[in-house]
């Protein structure tokens, strides 16, 4: 593996497949911030294998794997040189794609000795936000100070496999741009709304709710916060993991609807 020192890299990595001038592939679509974010922390390493590369993100244990291939058959022995070179290593992937078309790259991983770990699809609600908001005295814009508690509470209770856990940084420069709301009682922070917005789309990122303290409509407090913080959106959007039936029928209770888009998760 060698490591990331500088954006370029990563872009002079793309150029190099592509100049193959055959189909492309990849699953790497992470913003150019985003990438200097995890560069400057030293969490991004590089591999190549013929005319497959891939950038390999540290996270505590393992790895996010994302790939840039000329065709699935790259793809197929790329992968197969990645286990064989780093056998000892956990490696977890995020395909994305409507149903059909990410089968065959699952498949390919499969093949490499990753197996299937979690299927998450996307639900989105279009609409303008009709519904006033009531103001709640114990939900707030968190600050710089609760961000470590945010972050154990993120650790603690989402899949660091599947949801994909913030850094510090992310946290943040999300308060800074008053995109976590917290539900505080007795100081303690128990629920968390995480979001962001491009335009007139707004995507939850984390909608939490302490487990002591369920059944008591905190969630649905919350999220009506989300709403009215995004009320000049016309689309509000989130990723949920496919097992989770309870949360899905809340999620439908409020209007969303679920998409054709699939984000397969594969683990080795």
């Amino acid at each position: 593996m060698e490591i990331v020192r500088d954006y370029n890299h990563i872009r002079q990595l793309t150029v190099d497949i592509k100049s193959y001038n055959e189909r492309f592939i990849t699953n790497f679509f992470m913003g150019e911030s985003r990438c200097n974010l995890l560069i400057k922390n030293e969490l991004i390493y590089t591999v190549t294998f013929g005319r497959c590369a891939f950038i390999l993100y540290k996270d505590h244990d393992f790895y996010h794997v994302y790939y840039w291939a000329t065709g699935i058959n790259d793809l197929s022995e790329g992968l197969q040189q990645l286990i064989k070179q780093y056998r000892n290593e956990i490696f977890v992937a995020d395909i994305i794609g409507i149903d059909a078309d990410i089968r065959q790259i699952s498949g390919q991983f499969e093949q490499a000795g990753f197996s299937a770990y979690s299927k998450l699809f996307r639900m989105s609600r279009i609409k303008e936000i009709d519904s006033p908001y009531v103001q709640n005295s114990n939900i707030e814009y968190a600050n710089s100070e609760q961000t470590e508690e945010i972050q154990a509470l993120l650790e603690t209770y989402f899949d660091r496999y599947s949801e994909q856990i913030p850094l510090k940084e992310d946290i943040l420069q999300w308060i800074e741009d008053k995109r976590v709301i917290v539900f505080l009682e007795d100081e303690l922070i128990i629920g968390i709304v995480i979001f962001e917005i491009a335009g007139l789309t707004s995507y939850l990122r984390y909608w939490f709710t302490h487990p002591a303290y369920r059944d008591r409509k905190i969630g649905s407090a919350m999220l009506r916060r989300f709403f009215y913080e995004c009320r000049h959106t016309r689309r509000q959007l989130f990723w949920v993991i496919a097992s989770n039936e309870n949360a899905i029928v809340r999620y439908k209770h409020y209007g969303f609807e679920q998409e054709q888009l699939f984000d397969i998760i594969m683990k080795k």
